[in-house]
């Protein structure tokens, strides 16, 4: 193979790996941008998993002292 056409080649090559990349960089902004979205993102997950369960926590508490509460007044009558 002549060098000229190795030239040829190895342009060929790059400008498709150049096309590649620019299709890898545009589907990675659009994951960082479906990612960091203040709504509907995994940050805004989080935020809403996290506060319900906070919820949870509190309601079973709650559970919790109402059962010892009534398991307390139907032994101490």
């Amino acid at each position: 193979m002549s060098t000229e056409k190795e030239i040829a080649l190895m342009k060929l090559r790059i400008e498709s790996m150049e096309e590649k990349i620019d299709k890898m960089d545009r589907k990675i902004d659009v994951i960082i941008e479906k990612m960091m979205d203040p709504d509907y993102g995994i940050t805004a997950r989080v935020n809403k998993n996290t506060a319900m369960r906070k919820i949870i926590v509190r309601a079973l508490w709650v559970l919790y002292a109402l059962t010892l509460g009534a398991l307390i007044k139907l032994f101490t009558a």
